[in-house]
């Protein structure tokens, strides 16, 4: 992470794009093709200006094309070969494949993930390190372009949406394995790509992920699971479990065995069914797990938990050019997506490589979106953005007409 304090002769958006590996995005160019009969607008070059857009929250081409000509000469420093028009751009969205982003999103992260994981959990909940969170959110289309869920409106008009399936380590707080479909895609679908997760994971999820081959998958190599009981599930009652004092404190009302599964499945999933009352919503809540050691306050402590990934999507659509894009077709929305993915990760290491740094996300990419093209070391704008001496000079312009001094 010296990058950090060392490229203070580059603008902030050069520096952020250091930690990417570019031997690896040229690896990737050259197996994918994504520079085949191109000229002069390259990969590379198509990677920065999308993540200038998202960073900058153009409204268009056209503020994106405007936006870059205005720092024509910083280019350079960027590693772009060239200044695009706005046809150039629109041509590289619809026909780039976007795959490219994809596989660069996961290089960034399989190069950095050690970094991300947070040493401050606590001593006594060391099972906070094994949660591994899986949820999904729709982004509405501003037309049928990918197929969303519900109805028509009434004008007989029908909006697209677009989905991204997300699973993340809870001590990351950042996405590692991630899915985009069509909004009308189930959540189950994304199931499938859990299971090879390691041993003594915990996986907490939402009721919609239902997939009862794949829970007995995960109870016979030593992983767990969290979720809520969905009420098309078949029960089969079994014994109570004698409640601690820590339980009632808690608020949980029932701790009992039971298995799960379709009426004509063979094979039941053994398990856990919780009863907790939420005192907020007055309601009771079932929870389901697999795991019989722990306590049934830290099980719903630990569906607790699973805030934290929609606090992942509050971050994205609130701080990155992540619910509208400035493309009208579905790859020019996936690399947006990917590019918008590629500068949280961006952004989070720069932050995690700024260790005093105690600002909060949003700040920070306010401060990013501030000084994107200023040339100032990373690591100051984050510690000491408010001391004029870590800018550059003022370069002193010549009298015009409307500057010509006192009477």
């Amino acid at each position: 992470m010296d990058k950090i304090t060392r490229n203070s002769g580059m603008p902030v958006l050069g520096q952020l794009l250091s930690f990417i590996p570019r031997s690896n995005f040229n690896r990737l160019v050259g197996q994918l093709g994504t520079d085949r009969y191109t000229k002069r607008f390259t990969s590379w070059d198509h990677l920065v200006c999308m993540l200038f857009a998202v960073i900058e929250n153009v409204g268009g081409l056209r503020e994106l094309c405007s936006g870059l000509a205005a720092h024509n000469q910083s280019l350079k420093h960027l590693g772009m070969s060239s200044m695009p028009c706005r046809s150039t751009v629109s041509d590289a969205n619809m026909r780039r494949c976007s795959e490219l982003f994809e596989k660069t999103f996961l290089s960034i992260y399989k190069q950095h993930y050690r970094f991300f994981s947070d040493s401050s959990i606590p001593k006594n909940e060391k099972w906070l390190s094994r949660l591994f969170l899986v949820d999904s959110t729709t982004v509405t289309l501003f037309k049928n372009i990918m197929k969303a869920c519900g109805n028509a409106m009434a004008n007989g008009r029908r909006k697209g949406g677009v989905k991204i399936h997300t699973g993340m380590w809870l001590k990351e707080q950042v996405p590692s394995l991630i899915m985009i479909t069509k909004a009308a895609e189930n959540d189950k679908n994304f199931m499938p790509r859990f299971k090879k997760l390691p041993a003594q994971t915990i996986v907490v999820f939402d009721k919609a992920y239902l997939n009862f081959g794949l829970f007995i998958h995960w109870s016979k190599n030593d992983v767990s699971f969290v979720s809520r009981l969905h009420k098309r599930c078949k029960v089969t009652w079994g014994n109570y479990n004698l409640l601690t004092k820590e339980d009632e404190q808690y608020d949980i009302l029932e701790d009992c065995r039971a298995e799960l599964g379709h009426s004509q499945q063979k094979q039941k999933v053994k398990c856990r069914i919780i009863k907790f009352y939420d005192n907020k919503d007055q309601r009771e809540i079932e929870f389901i797990t697999n795991d019989m050691q722990l306590p049934a306050c830290i099980i719903a402590e630990i569906y607790k938990q699973r805030w934290q990934i929609e606090l992942l999507f509050k971050r994205l659509k609130q701080n990155l050019k992540i619910t509208s894009f400035i493309g009208d077709n579905e790859n020019a929305i996936r690399i947006q997506i990917w590019c918008a993915l590629i500068a949280d990760l961006l952004v989070q290491i720069a932050r995690k490589g700024s260790r005093r740094c105690r600002l909060s996300y949003s700040v920070i990419c306010g401060l990013f979106r501030l000084h994107l093209m200023n040339y100032v070391r990373v690591t100051d704008l984050l510690l000491k953005s408010a001391d004029p001496n870590i800018y550059p000079k003022n370069i002193q312009l010549a009298p015009n007409l409307f500057d010509i001094g006192p009477p």
